[in-house]
């Protein structure tokens, strides 16, 4: 199963966006447009998109599973341990490698007999075996671990070209956006990929969003990298 969780979540994000032109229509031809002007999201806006935030409530189940710490988990403290004195984005490259290694890939389905389940790290760390959103949620608990600012993390549903619907990992170190796939290759700046990879929905630490590359809205404040640095 190629993620039917991404894909449906897509199609949300499909239905989400859809309604702006709804909106749009109810004012009047004669009145000037105004755009939507969002101030300090707080998504991930990459690409050359704008994050506007969202009550996702269909995925509210599966967030607060993916936000359970599990900082003081053995197994994932093991899995960190030989990356503390690395450099940030040295910590990502590991944990991308790790985690790949660690969790074998295994169909919401056939785990869980539902199509529609994100794993908390202890969970996917306690069976050793996920799919991509479980495997993502494992390396966002594993950098939060090492010291991550929560607020540089996202889990993003997106399109890729070559993959169709994906989930993965957005990282946001020294101020620039690094993608962690699947593949269990190295993280990859987003702006390498722009024009093979859309992200659709973010879900963070302070909230879920969804990438908009409409005119008519405008970002009124690009946030910048945490305090940590990192």
């Amino acid at each position: 199963m190629l993620c039917s969780v991404s894909a449906r979540a897509i199609l949300a994000a499909g239905a989400l966006c859809a309604v702006s032109p709804a909106v749009a229509a109810e004012t009047s031809e004669s009145m000037p447009q105004r755009p939507i002007i969002v101030t300090g999201s707080g998504g991930p806006n990459m690409l050359g998109t704008a994050t506007v935030p969202i009550r996702a409530a269909r995925f509210n189940g599966s967030w607060a599973n993916a936000v359970q710490d599990a900082s003081r988990n053995p197994m994932l403290l093991q899995m960190v341990a030989p990356a503390r004195a690395m450099a940030p984005i040295q910590q990502v490259a590991f944990v991308q490698s790790r985690v790949h290694n660690a969790i074998r890939w295994m169909s919401d389905a056939t785990q869980w007999r539902q199509h529609d389940y994100w794993a908390s790290a202890n969970q996917t760390l306690h069976s050793g075996a996920g799919d991509m959103e479980d495997r993502a949620i494992v390396k966002m608990q594993a950098l939060r671990a090492l010291g991550f600012n929560p607020g540089d993390l996202w889990l993003t549903l997106a399109r890729d070209v070559v993959g169709g619907p994906v989930t993965v990992l957005t990282v946001r170190v020294g101020g620039r956006y690094y993608i962690v796939d699947d593949t269990g290759g190295a993280p990859f700046l987003a702006d390498r990929r722009r024009k093979e990879f859309q992200p659709i929905l973010s879900f963070g630490s302070t909230g879920s969003w969804v990438h908009t590359r409409s005119p008519g809205v405008i970002l009124a404040r690009t946030t910048s990298s945490s305090s940590t640095g990192r």
